[in-house]
């Protein structure tokens, strides 16, 4: 089935507005619960979590766009672009939150008193606050 297109840019919009205000709606407990997980760690998540939103969102308009080629070629040029931009996103979202798991890391070493690379260090552990 064809749908006219005059009646699909007249939906597009719509239909990005309201998947945009769904996807803000849905709060997701953080994966990060604890004192061994800052608050900084939390805040990433989030962001990275709503990175990963507007890009969905962002590629579900373009593959809306493109299905209105007639031709369908735009689909074949838009599929390379668009796995190369997700695994983009994906490694930056990795080196992103490994690094602050290992900042993590190194408060909790320090916090019960031992060296950067987990081994006792003699010193007693810091009070916890």
């Amino acid at each position: 089935m064809r749908v006219n297109p005059e009646v699909r840019r007249a939906l597009f919009v719509p239909l990005l507005v309201a998947a945009a205000a769904l996807t803000g709606c849905q709060g997701t407990q953080s994966n990060f619960q604890g004192s061994n997980f800052s608050s900084e760690t939390r805040a990433l998540e989030k962001q990275l979590n709503a990175e990963a939103t507007a890009f969905g969102a962002v590629q579900g308009a373009t593959s809306l766009a493109a299905s209105a080629d007639p031709t369908g070629l735009s689909s074949f040029a838009k599929a390379p672009v668009a796995l190369a931009a997700r695994n983009a996103l994906a490694t930056s979202a990795n080196a992103r939150m490994d690094a602050q798991l290992a900042r993590d890391e190194q408060a909790l070493y320090r916090r019960y008193g031992m060296n950067p690379d987990g081994t006792p260090s003699g010193k007693r552990p810091a009070e916890s606050n």
